[in-house]
């Protein structure tokens, strides 16, 4: 049975509302914080549960972070290859205006502990074929890569937030890659959605390429088959974790054997679930909102999607 290992990062989100982003020299009190667990690792992790996937996480867990485990023990997620080290816990403090507008500070801490040993500890419990989920919110990427791909493991990244390089990611060794527009444009210096799409069509003709364009929908492109699709129309009340849903959910239907395009509408469907709630990790639907969103809306997407071979 295939095996699915999310190796990434947890933090915890605290949330304060202010009346303006603070200002050098101000103090300013806020009158309400809230404490969410995020990081994209996290939330891949708990989107892929969600989405039906039995999953493993690894990574590290810091100081004072129990709220993390139980997340992940909530969904059913493993956390036998999670180590705990003696250092903070990764987290981010979030200003948040009456505007809705924000500002961000985060910090590793622990998500940047990874070692060697633990890489190569984790991976010999997992075989070709298996599938490891990264992102790019932990230390020591590269070495994972390629020790995964020595493995046969097949590699799915979602490289956010992007390096100052855009060649510093052994990118010709991952399988699946998720990016967004500006990730896309980062990546190849092209801005239009199929001129992304064709410069890695280019460069990595092998990889798997899911790129997200917000309200614009989604594209697909894998060998010479590329599919467009439009998001599901719902009210958007927060898009803070749609895209780590997004990854979530269409890994899972590809666990479950599901075509390109099912994958695609599956992740299409949970993400639109998700911009319908506030929250990360606690706006990811269940399998069942999910599906009940895509019946819903599947005559559209199907009517309105763009399939094609170049």
């Amino acid at each position: 049975m295939q095996k699915c290992l999310v190796f990434g990062s947890l933090n915890l989100d605290y949330f304060y509302t202010v009346d303006h982003i603070i200002a050098p020299k101000e103090t300013q009190s806020a009158p309400q914080m809230q404490c969410f667990c995020g990081g994209k690792g996290l939330n891949q992790a708990v989107a892929l549960s969600q989405g039906g996937a039995s999953v493993n996480f690894a990574g590290c867990l810091g100081q004072a972070s129990s709220l993390l485990t139980e997340t992940l023990t909530q969904y059913h997620i493993s956390t036998e290859f999670l180590r705990q080290v003696d250092q903070p816990a990764g987290h981010a403090i979030i200003q948040v205006d009456g505007n809705g507008q924000n500002a961000i500070l985060v910090y590793p801490g622990s998500n940047f502990a990874v070692t060697s040993e633990q890489i190569d500890e984790t991976l010999a419990h997992f075989q070709k074929g298996d599938l490891l989920v990264i992102q790019n919110e932990i230390n020591r990427l590269n070495e994972l890569i390629c020790k995964a791909h020595q493995r046969g493991l097949i590699i799915a990244l979602n490289p956010s937030p992007v390096p100052v390089d855009p060649k510093a990611l052994p990118l010709e060794l991952v399988d699946l890659l998720f990016i967004n527009e500006v990730e896309g444009a980062f990546f190849s210096s092209e801005n239009d959605p199929q001129a992304i799409l064709d410069y890695f069509a280019k460069t990595l003709p092998d990889t798997q390429i899911i790129l997200t364009l917000g309200d614009q929908g989604s594209c697909l492109q894998t060998g010479r088959l590329r599919i467009s699709m439009p998001c599901c129309p719902v009210e958007v009340i927060d898009t803070v974790g749609a895209g780590d849903t997004f990854t979530g959910f269409f890994l899972a239907a590809k666990l479950a054997g599901k075509s390109a395009l099912n994958c695609l509408a599956m992740a299409t469907a949970a993400s639109g679930c998700a911009v319908s709630k506030k929250g990360a990790s606690a706006s990811i639907p269940s399998l069942a909102e999910t599906m009940a969103l895509l019946n819903k809306h599947r005559d559209y997407l199907w009517n309105q999607k763009i399939e094609f071979n170049f």
